[in-house]
């Protein structure tokens, strides 16, 4: 071969050569920076997630004038309240829409009938591990069919002990009161209890009022919380100035029915609220409100939507069918549970504001053997 053509064919593969090597280190270069970056995106993603998961819910269901309250964490789930005799057909739908198979815990706060209404129908019909009740018997139906629901189940009553610790999922809560023996005062019986994920922390103490709540603070238990639930529906008998600083809450949870005839919550409450800067969630405003307590943030939800006739006192679509049974109006005086103090001449609707000092549920049959009349504030059935 020609001198000049050997040279010319040597050029030609020194260049094939190395174009090809640089071709294959770039595309080489080129997928491992694009799977770098892949990898990068997806842990990023992974751990934004999972940062993001809430460790905790609370959703304070709207039960109008009641308190119900269902918190979860991990695969756990416990029951705070469950809101009136009426409430149980919502109840159990709510319950059963988040996958609740099965409460670990659930809590009846104190034995007046807009926090324990539903619990027996509750308690039926999920699987329960422990239920924790103050020690106050109580003589109404409603109590009583709590009682029948927890025997038939054979379950037993854990009594509320200040300072005891439970664990729920990634959470744990601390028992706040009753602190001591109040007698005939059923409110200042609530449990309180302060629960956290370590992040955290919402105080929940039912109706207990001023004197329940100074005891509390005597405990010396840390109280100190995000989140607080307004005691007795923002009653001016709760939520004293003692109490708001000791928890020191950024946000506020009131649960109350819509123009309730006792004027939940009060203006007085509302006042020293704005005064603290604390913020503040209405289930009467806002409807059902869901809490998300994630490593980073508590998330707010509310979903005014799930409103119905329900939040009227009434069992929302079964309201006025002939199939589904009699309505309210239409149940016999035994039935029908109101409210009496010791001394009144006078019967009343739960949570009437002449019910303060003293609250007795009797059966509307028994009340008008006892000579009562009903009260002219809050118009009880006659």
């Amino acid at each position: 071969m020609h001198k000049k053509n050997k040279l010319v064919l040597l050029l030609f593969f020194m260049l094939t050569f190395f174009v090809g090597c640089s071709s294959s280190t770039q595309e080489g270069f080129g997928s491992r920076k694009s799977e770098d970056v892949i990898k990068a995106e997806t842990s990023y993603t992974e751990e934004k997630a999972k940062a993001e998961e809430p460790a905790m819910k609370v959703h304070f269901i709207d039960v109008g004038q009641a308190d119900s309250i269902l918190i979860t964490s991990k695969d756990q789930a416990m029951l705070v309240d469950a809101g009136n005799n009426d409430d149980a057909s919502f109840l159990l739908q709510y319950l059963t829409e988040q996958g609740i198979k099965k409460l670990d815990y659930v809590i009846g706060t104190h034995p007046h009938e807009d926090h324990i209404g539903s619990l027996d129908r509750v308690i039926e019909n999920f699987d329960i591990d422990t239920v924790i009740m103050p020690n106050k018997v109580h003589t109404s139906q409603t109590f009583q069919d709590v009682i029948t629901a927890i025997e038939d189940k054979n379950l037993k009553i854990t009594k509320p002990v200040v300072g005891n610790e439970y664990v729920l999922g990634d959470a744990k809560f601390t028992i706040l009161g009753p602190v001591k023996d109040y007698g005939d005062e059923l409110n200042n019986w609530s449990v309180g209890i302060k629960i956290s994920d370590g992040t955290h922390s919402f105080v929940l103490c039912g109706d207990a009022e001023t004197e329940a709540e100074y005891d509390m603070v005597d405990t010396g238990l840390d109280l100190s919380a995000d989140v607080l639930k307004l005691c007795h529906h923002g009653s001016s008998t709760s939520s004293s100035e003692l109490f708001l600083k000791e928890v020191n809450p950024s946000f506020a949870v009131i649960m109350a029915g819509v123009d309730n005839q006792y004027g939940h919550p009060h203006s007085e409450v509302m006042d020293r609220l704005e005064e603290m800067n604390i913020e503040v969630y209405r289930t009467d405003q806002d409807g059902t409100i869901v809490v998300e307590s994630t490593k980073d943030h508590l998330i707010w939800n509310t979903y005014p939507d799930v409103k119905s006739d329900h939040y009227n006192g009434k069992e929302g679509k079964d309201q006025g069918s002939d199939e589904e049974g009699a309505v309210k109006g239409e149940e016999s005086l035994e039935e029908v549970m109101v409210h009496k103090t010791k001394s009144g001449k006078r019967y009343h609707l739960a949570n009437c504001t002449s019910l303060e000092n003293s609250d007795i549920e009797i059966s509307l049959e028994d009340a008008k053997k006892e000579g009562l009349t009903p009260c002219k504030i809050c118009n009880p059935p006659e």
